[in-house]
């Protein structure tokens, strides 16, 4: 029994049917979400429990193809986990008939598709343990964060072009002053456009939102702090690097093979 489960979460056809099964899903998703803005926009900076116990259950029709994208990738994932177990398996044996260069090469392929296990592993764990919040910038406004530390907006700063003319009163740079918070220090940094603070894991950037014809009077432009935490974005970039080497490495080999 056990033996045939296995088979059948090896089979590469399973594999064919359930790429195919995401694509028909992403495409109504798609759609969907075309339709439902209000719905999804806030699935852009939330937990996606959180998003589904505030918002997609009472929405199942509407969010019901995102809990089978869910499933059709977990099924995905531990389909090709056994794909590339069982092709390692029947090429072990196989390392000292071969060769070293000739059995890297029979290999790569397997080890391509861990990269990509890897990969969909460090999506997983930013949409279920990630940390996002969106503040606007309020002088001597407090922000609480997670493990007792916090952030305080001490002073903002705009900065307009001058010259050449007809850039004259633009908004060139803005810069936000924060006093951040941990329980051990306190420390004042500077953060600003394009430039984003990383702190504790944490990053910090700071986004601008200029109204229309607002360049041509001295009007602030809105600014907003956008708080992130992803714990998944390492493992997801070392996975992405090493499945690039790894095919760049292994199309040029497999053809002298």
């Amino acid at each position: 029994m056990i033996n045939k489960i296995w088979n059948v979460c090896g089979d590469i056809k399973v594999n064919f049917w359930l790429i195919f099964a995401i694509s028909i899903n992403l495409a109504v998703g798609a759609y969907v979400i075309k339709f439902n803005p209000k719905l999804f926009g806030p699935l852009n900076h939330s937990l996606v429990q959180d998003w589904f116990i505030q918002y997609g259950q009472h929405s199942l029709a509407q969010s019901l193809w995102l809990v089978i994208l869910f499933a059709l990738a977990f099924i995905l994932g531990i389909n090709t986990f056994v794909c590339a177990a069982k092709r390692m398996a029947q090429l072990w044996p196989q390392k000292n008939q071969s060769g070293l260069r000739v059995f890297s090469v029979k290999i790569a392929p397997s080890l391509i598709h861990l990269c990509f296990l890897l990969i969909l592993a460090g999506h997983f764990t930013s949409l279920i343990i990630g940390y996002e919040l969106n503040v606007p910038v309020q002088l001597n406004q407090k922000i609480v964060l997670p493990q007792g530390n916090s952030l305080e907006v001490i002073s903002s700063h705009v900065e307009r072009y001058t010259v050449p003319e007809a850039f004259n009163g633009a908004v060139r740079q803005c810069t936000v002053f924060l006093k951040i918070q941990s329980p051990e220090k306190t420390e004042i940094k500077e953060i600003s456009v394009l430039h984003p603070i990383y702190w504790r894991g944490m990053s910090i950037h700071l986004d601008v939102f200029i109204k229309k014809n607002s360049q041509q009077t001295t009007a602030l432009p809105e600014l907003k702090l956008i708080i992130k935490k992803d714990p998944g974005v390492a493992l997801v970039i070392l996975s992405f690097a090493a499945l690039c080497l790894l095919m760049f490495w292994y199309f040029p080999q497999r053809k002298k093979t």
